[in-house]
């Protein structure tokens, strides 16, 4: 569950869909990246790092989506940082996760863990021989936060980065992504901890995965638009993002529902560009 990715610096495990959390330890604290799906693994980041000699008392949030924050009361022990977007995101979804759980919507709120420090822009932790650099990487969700390990070139970027399925535009934006993805392109980056999928290393890699990514996002797009512009409805022009040219071999057909998932961003991106063909014709 728990991989040393450089020294002091964690990758962790979890069972939902390859997810990776993580956990950076310096001379002068400790702080957890994001606190999983399910409360046992929450639970387990926490033992480790009490293991190790620092209570779970710091706890970044690299956006509010569900499978990052329902696990996290364990590593809830102090601050939590997220973006200041971060507690409205957790808010809309309040109402899912209390039909999930089949009780009231105060009653799920109140199970969230919730952001005592909240920033905008960019903010700075000292852990003593690690300073670490929380910055805004929106697109996958508008929240979006990545954790860049200075001394390490070390990035966590949340889902704004996944390795092991298709780019996800939750309540996000894909040209956002897109945005973001070539922002990171000109980040030293040695080790890339994904919110989902493998860990990469080697700045060669890293850099052909971002570049991939946003490859595939701008050929999603193109293909969606040209098909809208032919006169092709939204299910049509989807039908000519297909997955066989646009992924080929990258990611495997036969996990994780990568077809499905393919084609909900592919819809996404149908959906906004109809909005921004409506918009267009608005302004003429």
């Amino acid at each position: 569950m728990f991989t040393e990715e450089a020294p002091g610096v964690f990758s962790v495990a979890s069972r939902f869909v390859d997810g990776k959390n993580g956990l950076v330890f310096g001379s002068r604290g400790a702080l957890a990246v994001d606190g999983s799906n399910f409360p046992d693994e929450g639970q387990a980041m926490a033992d480790f790092m009490r293991g190790r000699g620092w209570a779970p008392n710091r706890l970044v949030l690299t956006h509010g989506h569900g499978d990052h924050i329902l696990g996290a009361a364990p590593l809830a022990g102090g601050e939590v940082f997220a973006h200041a977007l971060t507690p409205g995101v957790m808010r809309d979804q309040v109402p899912g996760f209390a039909r999930r759980w089949g009780v009231s919507d105060a009653e799920a709120a109140a199970r969230l863990v919730r952001p005592t420090v909240t920033f905008r822009g960019d903010l700075w932790m000292d852990l003593g021989d690690k300073r670490v650099w929380l910055f805004e990487t929106p697109g996958h969700s508008v929240d979006g936060t990545s954790v860049y390990v200075q001394e390490d070139r070390l990035l966590f970027p949340g889902d704004t980065v996944v390795t092991g399925i298709v780019p996800a535009i939750g309540n996000g934006d894909s040209r956002a992504m897109e945005a973001t993805l070539r922002r990171l392109m000109e980040l030293e980056i040695e080790v890339l901890t994904p919110g989902h999928g493998r860990v990469l290393h080697g700045a060669d890699r890293v850099q052909d995965w971002l570049q991939w990514q946003a490859g595939y996002l701008s050929g999603v797009r193109a293909r969606v638009r040209a098909a809208l512009d032919g006169g092709k409805d939204a299910e049509a022009a989807a039908d000519a993002a297909d997955f066989g040219t646009l992924i080929g071999n990258r990611l495997p057909a036969d996990a994780h529902g990568m077809p499905g998932r393919h084609r909900a961003t592919v819809m996404k991106i149908v959906e906004e560009e109809r909005a921004s063909m409506s918009e267009d014709r608005r302004k003429r």
